[in-house]
C-alpha cells in the first residue's frame, strides 16, 4: 500500500507524468490484456443452462438479457481496441457494473418465483476485477463497491427474511471477498506504478543513447573548427546528391575555395592565428553559401567546398565574388593581417559528371586562378 501511494504521489507531482502514466496503462496495460474481457464472456453465457432450471418460465428473459450484454460487451471492446484504445477502462468498468447488475436482476427474478439458492453469480465478477480484469485501483474500487451496495440493497433484505444466518454467514463471506479483492487491485496497482517507473527509466536511457548517438553521428561527419562538414559526409552523400540532380532533372555546380599564402600564415604568426583565418573564412562561406546548399565542406587545410543544386555560371559567380569581397573585409589588427582567397568554379551542364569529375575541374579551375594572381575567380573551361 505504501509503495503506492509513494507511486501514485511521484505520478502525480505533474501533469505531464500523470498523462505519461494514463497512456502507459492504456497501451501498456489495458490494451495488451483486453482480450481477457472477451475471455469471461462464454462463461457468463454458459450460465444461462442454469437459468432454465432455476427461473423455468422467465428463464427467457434471462437469457435475452445476457446475449445483450454479451454482444454489446464484444462490440463495444472490438471497436475500442481498434478505433479508441484511450476509452477501454471506462468501457470495461461500464460493462463490468452493467454484468453485475444482470446477475442482480437474475437472482431476483430467481427470489421473486421462491428460489434462493441462485444469488451468488456476482462473486464470479468481483473475482474477475480482483483477479483478470485491468482496471485502475479507482475503477476497481467503485466496480467493488457498487456491486458490494446492488447486494446489500437489492439482494440481501429478502434472503435475509428467509434464512437469517445463512444470509449473514452469506454476507460475511462477500465481505471477506470484498477485502480480498480490493488488496488485491491495489497490489496490482502498485506492480503497475513499478512497471511504469522501469519503463521510464528504459524510455529515458534509450532517448540518451540515441541522443548521444545523433550527436556522435554527426560529430564524425563535422569539422570541429569550422562546423562545416567534413570529407567523410562528402564520401557518405556524394552519390545521393548526383541522384537527386539527375532525379529533378538539375545541374550542379561548385566553388573550390583556398586561402591565400595560408603556409606563410601559420609560419609567421603561429597555427592558432592560422585557426582564427580558417574559421572567419569558414563562416563567410557558411553565411553565403549555407541559404542555398548544405553541402559546405572543409575539403582540406585551408580549402573548402561548396555544391550546389541548380546554379548557372552568371548566380554561381555573384556568390563567389560576395565571399571574395567579404574575406577581404577580414582583418586582425594585433597582426595588421588580412587575408584573401581564390575561387574555382565549375558547372555540370549537361548532367554527364559524376562529384569526382565535377571536383576536378572545380580544382583545375581553382588552380588557374592561383596561377593568374590569387585573390580571383576562375571558371572552369574545356577549351585550351
Amino acid at each position: 500500500m505504501f509503495d503506492y501511494l509513494k507511486g501514485s504521489a511521484k505520478i502525480h507531482r505533474s501533469e505531464y507524468t500523470f498523462w505519461r502514466f494514463k497512456h502507459f496503462h492504456i497501451y501498456q496495460v489495458m490494451l495488451p490484456y483486453s482480450g481477457f474481457v472477451l475471455s469471461v464472456i462464454p462463461i457468463y453465457l454458459l450460465f444461462g443452462y442454469f437459468d432454465y432450471q432455476h427461473l423455468q418460465e422467465d428463464a427467457w428473459l434471462a437469457t435475452m438479457t445476457r446475449l445483450f450484454f454479451s454482444f454489446l460487451c464484444v462490440a463495444l471492446l472490438l471497436l475500442l481496441k481498434r478505433y479508441s484504445p484511450k476509452h477501454l477502462d471506462l468501457a470495461e468498468l461500464t460493462l463490468v457494473l452493467c454484468v453485475y447488475w444482470s446477475l442482480t436482476y437474475i437472482g431476483q427474478m430467481a427470489m421473486h418465483g421462491g428460489d434462493f439458492n441462485y444469488q451468488s453469480g456476482g462473486i464470479l465478477v468481483m473475482a474477475y476485477v480482483g483477479a483478470l480484469s485491468r482496471l485502475p485501483f479507482k475503477a476497481s474500487f467503485i466496480a467493488l463497491t457498487f456491486m458490494a451496495i446492488c447486494y446489500v440493497w437489492m439482494i440481501s433484505p429478502l434472503r435475509l427474511e428467509h434464512d437469517f444466518a445463512e444470509e449473514i454467514d452469506r454476507l460475511s463471506i462477500m465481505s471477506a471477498i470484498y477485502i480480498m479483492c480490493l488488496i488485491a487491485c491495489l497490489r496490482r496497482e502498485s506492480e503497475t506504478h513499478t512497471s511504469f517507473e522501469q519503463y521510464s527509466q528504459i524510455r529515458s536511457q534509450q532517448l540518451k543513447l540515441k541522443a548521444s548517438q545523433r550527436k556522435l553521428s554527426l560529430q564524425a561527419v563535422t569539422d570541429p573548427l569550422t562546423e562545416l562538414k567534413n570529407r567523410l559526409y562528402l564520401t557518405q552523400n556524394a552519390a545521393l546528391f548526383v541522384q537527386n540532380a539527375k532525379q529533378s532533372k538539375q545541374g550542379m555546380s561548385l566553388l573550390m575555395i583556398d586561402i591565400d599564402n595560408f603556409k606563410s600564415i601559420n609560419d609567421v604568426y603561429g597555427h592558432q592565428v592560422g585557426d582564427n583565418v580558417i574559421y572567419g573564412v569558414a563562416q563567410i562561406i557558411r553565411q553565403h553559401c549555407g541559404r542555398y546548399t548544405g553541402m559546405n565542406i572543409r575539403y582540406g587545410g585551408e580549402e573548402f567546398l561548396s555544391v550546389f543544386h541548380c546554379f548557372s555560371e552568371s548566380e554561381l559567380q555573384q556568390i563567389a565574388e560576395s565571399i571574395l569581397t567579404d574575406v577581404a573585409k577580414l582583418y586582425w589588427p594585433d597582426k595588421n593581417l588580412r587575408v584573401t582567397v581564390s575561387i574555382g568554379l565549375a558547372t555540370n551542364k549537361n548532367q554527364s559528371l559524376n562529384m569526382h569529375e565535377l571536383i576536378n575541374q572545380g580544382d583545375k579551375a581553382l588552380y588557374l586562378a592561383k596561377q593568374k594572381g590569387k585573390n580571383r575567380i576562375e571558371i572552369y573551361s574545356d577549351k585550351p
